[in-house]
């Protein structure tokens, strides 16, 4: 089943990358990817949706330690990272 994470991240060239090969290493395959630049603001709302076998709570703890990251949230799970 897939899940949704929503992400505020910075907006430069190189933090989508990021966001991505993580997703990527830690073995979740991306269903859906969303990115969004809100006039005005220096944060990218980003939506994604995974699917894996795996516990989600590894990728978002691998999430939370990049830079780029401002926030997180888990759809449906009740978890919310600001960082």
């Amino acid at each position: 089943m897939p899940k949704q994470l929503n992400l505020s991240v910075d907006n430069n060239s190189d933090a989508l990358e990021r966001v991505l090969r993580v997703v990527r290493h830690r073995g979740f395959a991306v269903r859906r990817f969303e990115a969004l630049l809100p006039q005005g603001e220096g944060c990218m709302d980003v939506v994604i949706e995974v699917e894996s076998g795996r516990s989600l709570f590894s990728l978002v703890a691998q999430l939370a330690k990049l830079v780029e990251v401002r926030s997180l949230a888990m759809r449906g799970e009740g978890v919310r990272v600001l960082l």
